[in-house]
């Protein structure tokens, strides 16, 4: 039993930011063990070799590792009700984060969106879908505009909020805050989150902020977030 309560709604669009090494991808396996208790259908896109790994430990959670130059079945993977997708050490070596989106992912993300219906996904280092901070790629801003009637519930990771198109940001349920401490970062939130610089001053490594627009915010403390699998990130 988790010892705070953090809702998984049937849907939502949650946005997690912070800078490297915060506590996101902590936060974020967390979350997809809540969702796991209550048997929810999820896909986790990583951007890691190991980052999210530990999720296997969890029974029937099925593990699809991206190798270049491979074809992929997408259809008949969104058949398993709970996915993990990492790609391989030389994929990443060879393609980098930006060409795992471009040739893989958001292939993946498109059948999400034509087919699939009723599960959460995971996007992790969001930005990547992304080319430009002023628009989103077509593939994320139909899950965020279109998601909701098919019940696709959106958890995008990012360290890159800057990056992050403010349309995205505008359409996003819950946010999930860690620690800011580049100056700019903390002025470009204090703009769109009530009383974030008060709130940022308060916090300690891995604790995080949940605002809820417009005005509703809570501080979570890291003591409160625990994982049952293991985290790599």
């Amino acid at each position: 039993m988790a010892l705070i309560d953090i809702e998984i709604p049937s849907w939502s669009i949650d946005l997690i930011y912070g800078n490297t090494k915060s506590g996101k991808s902590y936060f974020a396996g967390w979350l997809i063990e809540q969702a796991y208790e209550q048997d929810r259908r999820f896909i986790v896109l990583d951007t890691k070799v190991k980052n999210h790994v530990g999720l296997v430990a969890l029974k029937g959670v099925k593990l699809l590792k991206i190798k270049k130059d491979h074809n992929y079945n997408w259809k008949r993977l969104l058949e398993y009700d709970k996915v993990l997708v990492v790609p391989t050490v030389g994929t990443i070596k060879s393609l980098g984060v930006e060409g795992l989106v471009e040739h893989y992912y958001k292939p993946l993300l498109r059948e999400i969106n034509n087919q699939d219906h009723n599960r959460i996904v995971v996007l992790e280092e969001a930005h990547h879908y992304c080319l430009s901070s002023r628009r989103p790629d077509k593939e994320i801003e139909y899950l965020f505009r279109e998601g909701r009637g098919q019940k696709l519930y959106a958890i995008a990771i990012t360290q890159s909020i800057a990056d992050f198109p403010k349309l995205l940001f505008r359409q996003a349920q819950r946010h999930f805050v860690f620690m800011h401490y580049i100056p700019n970062d903390i002025f470009y939130l204090g703009k769109m989150i009530p009383n974030f610089e008060e709130l940022n001053s308060q916090l300690r490594k891995h604790d995080l902020i949940e605002y809820v627009p417009p005005n509703e915010t809570r501080i979570i403390r890291r003591e409160y977030i625990i994982r049952r699998t293991k985290h790599y990130g």
